[in-house]
């Protein structure tokens, strides 16, 4: 949970009012809003300025919640800034991600034709029943695998994988047409879990990002029901393997958006629409902006913040395993923004 969190890195609370120093004086600096809003101290902002990552945990909505919030300034003018975080969101390193690919518009199963599921997932749709599965699905998605395949045919995992590819391409394209609609009730637990319900409490939670960002916001949670001047749509899969008993099968909806009345940014979100083990929803956007030259090379601020809810953050011996994900998060965001400014300034 933790690695997917970090690898769908975002900037929301209150940072997304930072502006260039000289702007309007009712907007706030970087510097002003990592020491109020973002609850850094003095000296944790001075390091930030010398070009040092710093993060801190942020109060979640409830037990259930990591967030995570971090910034680093890179010796990097914005624009390769994004396009660096673009590409490390979708290299395939063969040890964490393992296999990636976008989605056309509209989708169609050749997007998917790398995707392959895991030996334990496909053992896992033939015996799933409702409330007793080790994959999320819905019900509806279930009694489709115990009908269509034939569990005894030699080409048995074959044909799972393809209704699988099938199934995640039909999924895609009823959220680009319905949105939140379309997301799907998890009933692979006691309890089914609404993706759609997940989202809106983790939005709810959030709650600087409709106050800093009300057009973004208002545009991932309509999402098919309208549009956003200077953005663009990305649906994307990934399978990643975060050293968990089981690799992570993922689609999510990222936004890059360049708000006409703000050049001196640009905001990326990454909304999550499944997730095959673990998560219950998340929500990440990052900020990227312009910044005063270091050493005169030009140079921009790679703001961040995360907050996802899941299975690691229930329950588990008196909190210890809650503290545990919290920290490593924390420990990953630091590791993970270290990797993208040193990738940048080599360059």
């Amino acid at each position: 949970m933790v690695s997917y969190l970090l690898r769908s890195a975002a900037i929301v609370a209150a940072l997304f009012v930072v502006a260039r120093p000289g702007l309007d004086a009712g907007q706030a600096s970087v510097r002003d809003e990592l020491l109020r809003a973002g609850g850094f101290s003095a000296s944790e902002v001075a390091r930030f300025e010398a070009g040092e990552v710093i993060a801190r945990l942020t109060p979640g909505g409830n037990q259930q919640e990591v967030a995570v919030l971090a910034a680093v300034r890179i010796r990097s003018d914005k624009e390769s800034t994004r396009s660096y975080f673009n590409q490390f969101i979708s290299f395939e390193d063969g040890e964490v991600t393992l296999q990636f690919g976008r989605f056309s518009q509209p989708p169609v199963v050749a997007d998917v034709s790398r995707l392959t599921l895991d030996s334990d997932d496909v053992d896992s749709l033939r015996t799933c029943r409702p409330r007793a599965c080790d994959i999320r699905i819905g019900a509806a998605g279930m009694a489709e695998f115990q009908r269509v395949v034939n569990w005894t045919a030699p080409d048995a995992s074959a044909r799972v994988n393809q209704l699988a590819r099938e199934r995640i391409t039909s999924y895609v394209a009823d959220y680009l047409a319905r949105g939140n609609d379309a997301l799907i009730t998890y009933d692979d637990r006691a309890q089914p879990v609404s993706l759609a319900s997940q989202w809106h409490g983790i939005l709810a939670n959030t709650k600087n990002f409709g106050h800093y960002a009300p057009a973004l916001e208002s545009y991932l949670d309509k999402f098919a029901r309208g549009s956003l001047p200077g953005a663009s749509d990305v649906i994307y899969w990934a399978k990643e393997d975060y050293g968990l008993p089981k690799a992570i099968v993922h689609v999510t909806h990222l936004v890059t958006w360049r708000d006409p009345s703000r050049p001196d940014r640009l905001l990326i979100a990454q909304k999550q629409i499944y997730a095959s083990h673990y998560y219950d929803g998340s929500l990440a956007v990052s900020a990227i902006l312009d910044a005063p030259p270091v050493d005169g090379r030009p140079a921009s601020d790679l703001l961040y913040f995360s907050r996802g809810r899941g299975d690691l953050l229930k329950g588990g011996f008196g909190g210890v395993r809650q503290r545990v994900v919290r920290d490593q998060a924390k420990k990953a965001a630091v590791q993970t923004l270290t990797t993208i400014r040193d990738a940048l300034e080599r360059s």
